[in-house]
């Protein structure tokens, strides 16, 4: 006969108990009633129909109409699925983020959210001499990591309210702390599909991360490459998110995601502390309307920059990416050479 585990220290005996009414189904016993479950558990009948009563709600079981038993519910498989896509995900990304290393010489992540968090499920080291040293299991904040900005930016509408209703932890003086200016930061980051992160949550560290969506349109992970800043100055910096943009997309097709275009990206680096990452849209290269971008010599006027470094037509400069419906994220297709302008 089972029985509910004595309770650890520091346990809540509630989840404790519907952990162990939910371990009881099995393939022999798909379904099970109130009184079968009490006598196993030695718990009071009472007891165990406010357990199935809120599990129900919840729908991690369902009860037969006509025989009052219960059965496990789909909201358990929905659950198991995301934890399985989790770890197939690294084994599909393995490849190319070791692509993705070699090709812009930094460290790359796989992660994904756990909370209010992105961890890290996989990394390929950068093959320079002077590289990021991050680890697989390592835990990012949300708000000023290019690992989780952009988990943060797909998320639900409330769920972001909830996570900048809180203080925002800062933790180098360019780190975002402000909820207005995260916001517009979070706008940014739908709109291009790729966010960076300077110096933001380590001193002297540079990255790009972008989304990862399955089939369904959901983010489930995010692929960044990470290094020092000096390396990755403002015109590095526009290559690298044009890759990781780019693998972070193939990535998504692979697991039967399709979107539309989206225009090329271009940085600015920029010197306040407390503003949002450098702004990626295929206008003018800005700053949070802090600084213009230094022009390049012997360009001149507005110079705007492409991935393949032309200057664009002076009608270019009117353009402003817009930002296009919640749920909706658009892909960078074709190789780096060529821009995209059209959603």
């Amino acid at each position: 006969m089972s029985a509910v585990p004595t309770p650890r220290s520091g346990g809540i005996q509630s989840v404790e108990r519907a952990v162990a009414v939910l371990k009881l189904f099995g393939e022999a016993e798909p379904e099970l009633g109130v009184t079968e479950l009490a006598r196993r558990l030695r718990l009071h009948k009472s007891t165990i129909s406010r357990l199935m009563a809120t599990l129900e709600a919840g729908g991690f079981v369902q009860q037969d109409p006509r025989s009052g038993r219960y059965r496990l519910g789909l909201q358990l498989a929905t659950l198991a699925g995301r934890a399985l896509n989790q770890y197939e995900l690294r084994d599909v990304a393995r490849g190319a983020l070791v692509t993705l290393a070699q090709a812009t010489g930094e460290t790359c992540n796989l992660a994904v959210r756990d909370g209010d968090a992105a961890v890290n499920i996989d990394q390929v080291l950068s093959p320079n001499p002077v590289k990021h040293l991050g680890w697989i299991g390592r835990r990012l904040p949300l708000h000023c990591s290019a690992a989780g900005k952009p988990l943060l930016a797909f998320a639900l509408h409330t769920d972001i309210e909830r996570v900048l209703s809180v203080p925002l932890a800062s933790y180098t003086p360019r780190t975002v702390t402000d909820p207005s200016a995260m916001w517009r930061e979070i706008q940014r980051i739908r709109v291009d599909g790729v966010a960076l992160a300077v110096e933001e949550f380590e001193p002297e560290l540079t990255a790009a991360g972008a989304p990862v969506r399955d089939y369904r349109g959901e983010v489930i992970a995010t692929v960044s490459a990470s290094g020092p800043s000096f390396r990755l100055n403002s015109d590095r910096l526009l290559e690298v998110a044009a890759h990781v943009r780019a693998t972070a997309d193939h990535l998504s097709a692979g697991l039967g995601y399709r979107a539309p275009t989206i225009p090329v990206i271009s940085v600015a680096p920029f010197g306040v502390p407390g503003h949002a990452s450098p702004v990626l849209r295929s206008g003018e290269l800005e700053t949070t309307g802090v600084n213009k971008a230094p022009k390049r010599p012997g360009t001149p006027g507005n110079d705007r920059q492409t991935l393949t470094g032309r200057r664009a037509p002076r009608d270019a400069r009117a353009s402003r990416a817009h930002v296009p419906p919640a749920g909706h994220i658009a892909r960078f297709e074709g190789d780096l050479g060529e821009e995209r302008s059209r959603w």
